[in-house]
């Protein structure tokens, strides 16, 4: 049984769009709040743990923070023991874990910053089955919302059509929430009704990735559940992750930066591999068995629209996780994001204005994983400033000091995984070692990185 918190009902009925790992953990949030949640989703949704045609990238390698699992848990308690018995296994991010950054690579320690790596599908399978469990949410398949229904100044539901040719629908509800993703319609949608549509910031850094699967011999007797070759601005825009999932797979993905994007075919897709400044994944790969083809995705943008910057807007309807804040999926952020912004949603104060005030909330909850997404790829963006390549030089002294320090890396990776915020990077010990390198090469001011461990 799903733990559902008493609150004041605002609805009696919430529709949700889209099927996602962000729609079903706004569905598990709304429970507190309405009577009855419909899910509605494009797709026909599998009975076991499947990619959906809907999610292009479905087929590639997923990321959950450590701050995102504690959520995931918070929200459906004792899913990480279901992600484990179903083979899903749990790494240490450094002791488990090869990380090649361009100025070496992270030291192997037993840092406690943890992750479940599972597959989306598999995680996607798991937190449906709990929803489905409850007799107040309903999921509705292959229907696709087209636009929303209004009295006045509010939503009062959705129309739409069934795919296949079913014919067209109407459903009323006094909530809307739009979860259906980085192509979510609500601007459009918002233009229709009179309202303006939201501003977008966008960053693109032109990066693509390819992914292929790879079954886990027999034999393997390797120290490490993961490998990570990290690209490194602007020498080197080319890196590399391989990952260890359930089902006794790996998981390679080639990634390449400012337009440098990896094959999607067999043969590029290995001397892409070869190619990388660290030879540790091609070593690994070379010898493997494959189990798919190569699939490429190249939609990695970073898309936020500022739907908290708004003057007007119908009340009863949400812009929810990446329908409103789009990452590049190469850092692993978006899951974690979705469920930061379902914590949003559930601490949120109800009553008229509710959704102004959740789109402001939704936007600083997010901030950590918009920072850790756009600041690396703002480096590719475009033409950087003088100020901005000194800021660039810093972090990669930030990176060199984690490459020689325990307790640097682990700061870096408690970033990484939204244990602490960005600004703990520009700590003292930390800052002033990389601020000195940065602007006297060579330069190691007494006892800074020893100080690391007491900052």
């Amino acid at each position: 049984m799903l733990p559902v918190k008493r609150v004041r009902k605002m609805a009696d009925h919430a529709v949700v769009i889209g099927a996602g790992v962000g729609g079903l953990l706004a569905a598990r949030v709304l429970l507190e709040r309405a009577g009855r949640v419909t899910v509605i989703e494009r797709d026909g949704l599998p009975e076991t743990p499947a990619p959906r045609p809907g999610v292009p990238q479905d087929r590639h390698l997923h990321s959950l923070t450590t701050r995102g699992s504690e959520l995931l848990e918070r929200f459906f308690p004792g899913l990480d023991a279901e992600l484990a018995a179903a083979g899903a296994p749990l790494m240490d991010q450094t002791a488990d874990v090869v990380t090649a950054l361009p100025a070496g690579r992270l030291p192997r320690f037993v840092s406690g910053i943890t992750m479940r790596s599972a597959s989306r599908a598999l995680l996607e399978h798991h937190i449906r089955l709990r929803l489905r469990a409850n007799f107040r949410i309903r999921f509705l398949e292959r229907r696709e919302v087209t636009g929303l229904m209004t009295e006045g100044d509010r939503v009062c539901g959705v129309r739409g059509r069934v795919r296949g040719g079913g014919g067209e629908f109407t459903l009323p509800a006094d909530v809307v929430l739009d979860a259906s993703g980085q192509n979510s319609r609500a601007p459009r949608w918002l233009e229709e009704l009179g309202y303006e549509p939201p501003r977008e910031t966008v960053v693109n850094a032109r990066l693509g990735y390819a992914t292929r699967w790879y079954r886990v011999p027999e034999d393997f007797d390797g120290d490490w559940q993961a490998l990570a070759v990290l690209p490194g601005w602007p020498e080197n825009p080319r890196g590399g992750v391989l990952r260890r999932v359930e089902g006794d797979r790996f998981t390679a993905v080639m990634i390449g930066m400012g337009g440098d994007y990896p094959p999607s075919e067999a043969e590029g897709f290995l001397k892409f591999a070869r190619s990388l400044p660290d030879p540790l994944i091609y070593e690994v790969i070379r010898n493997l068995e494959p189990v798919s083809p190569v699939y490429g995705f190249r939609n990695t943008a970073n898309r936020r629209r500022h739907y908290e910057r708004l003057r007007r807007m119908p009340e009863g309807l949400l812009v929810f996780a990446d329908a409103a804040t789009v990452m590049n999926p190469a850092y692993g952020q978006g899951m974690t994001a979705a469920a930061l912004s379902a914590a949003a949603l559930e601490d949120c104060p109800g009553g008229r204005g509710f959704g102004r005030r959740f789109h402001r909330r939704q936007v600083r909850a997010v901030a950590p994983c918009w920072t850790a997404s756009v600041s690396s790829d703002r480096q590719w963006a475009g033409e950087p400033t003088a100020l901005r390549r000194l800021f660039d030089r810093i972090s990669g002294e930030v990176l060199r000091l984690a490459t020689e320090d325990r307790a640097a890396a682990r700061t870096l990776l408690e970033v990484k995984n939204v244990l602490r915020p960005p600004a703990a990077l520009a700590r003292p010990g930390l800052l002033i070692p990389a601020l000195a390198r940065s602007v006297l090469p060579g330069a190691e001011p007494p006892g800074t990185v020893r100080a690391l461990g007491r900052a």
